[in-house]
């Protein structure tokens, strides 16, 4: 297991400490800097003698887990003095009572883990090092084992490794971040659970992601003092229904935030039907792009554009070598809601298809009827049933297609709701190495035509520029380095993530004054929607218990 996850994705400078490890032993390294590629990482079996500072230093289990007391201590006082003024130590600990240790001891087999330490010895230490603990998290499986085993144990054997983060910095008060999740597979990612996964790492954040199907609870100010709630594309079926939740959240404190990245008019008959109470009856609203921004302040002032980001970059591919293999030219198309965009193009493909042969290869994403449109043998669909019914792909096997990928075709159609997108599937082409050729709707803002990727305005610039990338590699090659280039030192979600939690913060010091001006707003749509009745909740006797978001999916 690696750790890449509990580190700060913001941490410039990082030290593993590994302990005596075995060789195929798999450190953090590669996978963070992934995510952090100006990352100075240093992989060491101890502590070394150094003048260094670092914003995190790892220790793994391999190197604490049969220290004693004293010189556990000792270590972490050390390593205290390493850190950075925002630093934090991160401790990783396999449980010496997971079940399959125990397990092994009752069948007289080899331990799987050979600690001796346990968590709350280890807690004890840090305490003791005088630093301050945060973010205790566990790394777990389901193993079977029998119950007497389970109900003897003292501790949890369904934990293989606890991590424990720890700062000699005072603690910021706790705070929770509520997210109701409307739509997962294809914005979840990049919208939601990446930057807050992201945001999570910070000391005392908590992040609670909810299907839209479930009850919420309200938490209270002894539990976090600072409490923020994210709705994710999910419309209310009544004006009433949302008009009380928002009654809810601002009895309690909540910071209440929507979160949209595409255009509301899609929706537009749900959302006037509910009196626009998503937008005018939250604090503030997150969106992806300007233009989306402008539309929706004509319902709420707060806006705030968070572009889209990559959570991860991997190294820039080797196209020499994929050069020397002389293989046909891989042209991919995958994108949701956009089968008009692509049928403008089809007569040019199938043009293409038969010219070149066997000379080219489409890979279409999750869309078999595009992908049976497209007159050529010389195609291959990429899908999995287990995606509704194929229409998607997971994010890896779309990834992986990317990277498999030569040219990337990127059209919009002019219309309002795709004037409204972002430039995600640029930074997305751009991270894994294909060259795009895109529409120049929304595309210009970011792909520099002939330098970073091609612009097409026209169905003959198309044919004349996918006809470039087809025949001349080398301007391909260089469109795509570019790209990527623009990628790594732009459009990292690393480099941008700490931008949403000051959002929150600057948003909860003036929240009294958000709550007026949103109370406002509802008040005055209200009258309208008089005759509403409100929602049957039934076996709920606390009316501030809990909150609950009907499905509206």
């Amino acid at each position: 297991m690696t750790f890449e996850n509990f580190i700060p994705p913001r941490a410039k400078s990082v030290l593993e400490l590994t302990g005596e490890v075995s060789a195929d032993f798999e450190t953090t390294e590669e996978k963070f800097l992934q995510i952090q590629p100006a990352c100075k990482y240093t992989v060491e079996k101890f502590l070394p003698k150094t003048k260094k500072k670092f914003d995190a230093i790892l220790f793994q289990s391999a190197l604490i887990g049969n220290m004693e007391n004293f010189e556990l201590v000792n270590l972490i006082k050390t390593a205290a003095n390493f850190l950075t003024p925002q630093g934090r130590l991160i401790f990783t600990l396999e449980n010496v009572g997971f079940a399959e240790n125990l397990m092994a001891i009752l069948e007289g087999k080899p331990l799987k883990c050979k600690v001796t330490l346990t968590k709350v010895e280890l807690e004890g230490a840090i305490k003791s090092s005088g630093l301050n603990e945060f973010n205790l998290l566990n790394a777990g499986r389901r193993v079977p084992v029998a119950r007497g085993i389970v109900e003897a144990a003292k501790i949890d054997v369904a934990v293989f490794a606890y991590i424990i983060s720890a700062t000699p910095k005072d603690l910021p008060e706790k705070t929770s971040i509520q997210i109701s999740i409307g739509e997962s597979l294809v914005c979840g990612a990049k919208r939601v659970f990446d930057p807050l996964n992201f945001i999570a790492t910070e000391p005392n954040l908590s992040v609670f992601f909810h299907d839209s199907r479930q009850t919420y609870r309200i938490f209270h100010e002894e539990q976090f003092p600072t409490r923020i709630f994210i709705n994710q594309r999910i419309s209310f079926p009544t004006f009433t229904e949302g008009r009380i939740f928002f009654e809810k959240l601002s009895r309690a404190n909540y910071l209440y935030v929507e979160e949209i990245d595409d255009n509301p008019i899609i929706w537009r008959e749900s959302y006037e039907k509910n009196g626009f109470i998503n937008f005018i009856g939250v604090h503030a609203i997150q969106t992806s792009t300007e233009y989306l921004a402008e539309r929706l302040r004509k319902f709420n002032p707060q806006v705030k554009v968070f572009a889209n980001q990559l959570r991860k970059i991997l190294p820039l591919r080797n196209f020499k070598e994929e050069s020397e293999k002389n293989e046909p030219v891989q042209i991919f198309f995958g994108a949701v809601n956009r089968d008009r965009d692509f049928l403008d193009i089809l007569p040019i493909l199938n043009k293409f298809a038969q010219d070149y042969g066997d000379k080219i290869n489409f890979k279409i994403i999750a869309n078999k009827e595009l992908f049976e449109a497209l007159e050529t043998k010389n195609k291959v669909l990429i899908g999995d049933p287990k995606f509704y019914n194929g229409q998607f792909v997971a994010l890896d096997k779309y990834e992986q297609t990317l990277q498999e990928s030569d040219i990337a075709l990127l059209p919009l159609l002019d219309n309002e709701f795709n004037r409204s997108k972002s430039d995600l599937k640029f930074i997305e082409c751009a991270g894994n190495g294909a060259a795009v050729l895109a529409s120049s709707t929304v595309y210009p803002q970011t792909v520099k035509d002939g330098e970073n990727g091609f612009i097409f305005k026209d169905h003959d610039e198309f044919a004349e520029k996918l006809k470039v990338l087809i025949d001349n590699k080398e301007k391909r090659y260089e469109l795509a380095t570019a790209a990527y280039n623009y990628v790594l030192h732009n459009r990292l979600l690393s480099q941008h993530y700490e931008e949403r939690l000051d959002w929150y913060r600057e948003l909860l010091a003036k929240l009294p004054e958000l709550n007026a001006a949103a109370q406002a707003r509802i008040d005055k749509v209200a009258p309208k929607f008089k005759d509403e009745k409100p929602p049957q909740v039934e076996g709920k006797k606390d009316p501030n218990a809990e909150i609950v978001i009907p499905d509206m999916r």
